[in-house]
């Protein structure tokens, strides 16, 4: 079955979306990146956020392409 464009989009912009929290996250772990501003436990903490949102994204992601492609 076709897609059609706005599915593509929306797949497109979730896959972009995980990519984006998931370098964001290690950015936060394991980068000195804005240390002046957000440092100790709060960089941890938004970079659990972060890799937390990605992974609730990416479920999401899934559960919408299995929806469309029952295989």
């Amino acid at each position: 079955m076709k897609k059609s464009p706005t599915e593509l989009i929306n797949l497109s912009f979730s896959a972009l979306m995980v990519i984006i929290t998931i370098v964001g996250a290690f950015t936060f772990y394991f980068t000195d990146l804005l240390e002046d501003r957000v440092f100790g436990n709060k960089r941890y903490i938004l970079g659990t956020i972060f890799l937390g949102y990605s992974i609730y994204r990416s479920y999401r992601m899934y559960k919408a392409y299995k929806a469309n492609n029952p295989s």
